[in-house]
């Protein structure tokens, strides 16, 4: 049986009324009186928390060895060589005395055969037996979007052709438990980023 969430269900003419007196919701009903609205609470966040004797890591080492990881990422697209720019960053994790860290590399004058190319190969890499939730929209910029849970967090990928010869390959990593002091110190240092 499931739990209650201490919300109260609202129905009836007292639903309809909190409908009609929301701006967006009565538009979209007076738009499309066809429709039914049904408005439901937000589910609570799930807390994200370092799993008990995950052991802290110096930012420095472990931004290395995150460019490490993006570096065999795209020569896995078939992207030899150095990017163009490169630029990362750290985020401030969710959780006490996590950091999140993410690498945008840029590959300019890129073949156009080749950069489709490292779109299909990216949606074969990024592989749902992985873990991988793989996403190629149909419109918009050719990309490959792709997630996955992490312990702890989520990973994120992004391959975009930006232009016909421009291609962009983003990495977010998962949390990264450095402790709370050398989180504050990485993220007042210059906001931890870096062009390489």
């Amino acid at each position: 049986m499931p739990q209650s969430t201490g919300v109260e269900f609202v129905q009836g003419g007292a639903a309809e009324r909190a409908v009609a007196d929301d701006p967006f919701w009565a538009t979209v009903l007076r738009r499309h009186g066809d429709i039914d609205v049904v408005v439901l609470p937000q589910e609570p966040t799930l807390e994200q928390v370092v799993p008990e004797g995950e052991p802290e890591v110096d930012p420095e080492q472990a931004r290395e060895a995150l460019r490490g990881q993006a570096a065999a990422f795209w020569a896995e697209l078939g992207l030899g060589g150095d990017p163009a720019h490169l630029d990362d960053v750290w985020f401030a994790g969710v959780a006490p005395g996590t950091l999140r860290w993410q690498g945008t590399a840029t590959f300019e004058q890129v073949d156009p055969l080749l950069a489709s190319a490292a779109l299909e190969r990216a949606q074969l890499v990024l592989a749902a037996d992985d873990g991988w939730h793989t996403l190629v929209p149909t419109d918009g910029l050719p990309r490959v979007i792709a997630g996955r849970a992490a312990q702890p967090g989520r990973e994120e990928v992004h391959v975009v052709l930006a232009s016909p010869t421009r291609l962009v390959v983003r990495m977010r990593s998962a949390l990264v438990h450095v402790g709370a002091v050398a989180a504050a110190a990485t993220l007042g240092s210059s906001a931890g980023g870096g062009d390489r």
